[in-house]
């Protein structure tokens, strides 16, 4: 039952946006604990599911962007984003017996781009 999905696509690579879009990469290391949970996240517009080891580019408009859970128990971040830039949020699983609770976390562009490395593009 612990066994989950783990991403089996291409490893990572950037993306290029438009120069007047900038890219929110939101990323799930993976971790046995949880795998089998893929609950919805949202970033702007734009909604997905992330496998365990996995990520997803959302493409945005300038401004102010949030990004959130669908899942009961989940927090939100937002953030400014400018033209041309990548930002990083990294998404954690917890399960419990009774529930999922999603974390998501704005992370550094240095360690985003340290952990993203790891993951696989969806299939």
């Amino acid at each position: 039952m612990l066994a989950g999905c783990e991403a089996e696509g291409p490893s990572f690579h950037s993306v290029q946006a438009p120069a007047a879009k900038a890219v929110v990469y939101v990323y799930r290391p993976y971790e046995l604990v949880g795998s089998s949970q893929e609950p919805d996240i949202t970033c702007g517009n734009d909604t997905t599911q992330i496998v365990a080891g996995g990520y997803h580019a959302f493409v945005a408009d300038p401004g102010i962007i949030e990004c959130y859970s669908q899942a009961a128990k989940g927090n939100r971040v937002s953030f400014e984003v400018r033209p041309a830039t990548a930002y990083y949020v990294r998404e954690t699983v917890r399960e419990s017996l009774t529930s999922v609770r999603v974390e998501l976390a704005q992370v550094d562009r240095s360690v985003g781009v340290d952990e993203i490395k790891s993951t696989r593009a969806p299939q």
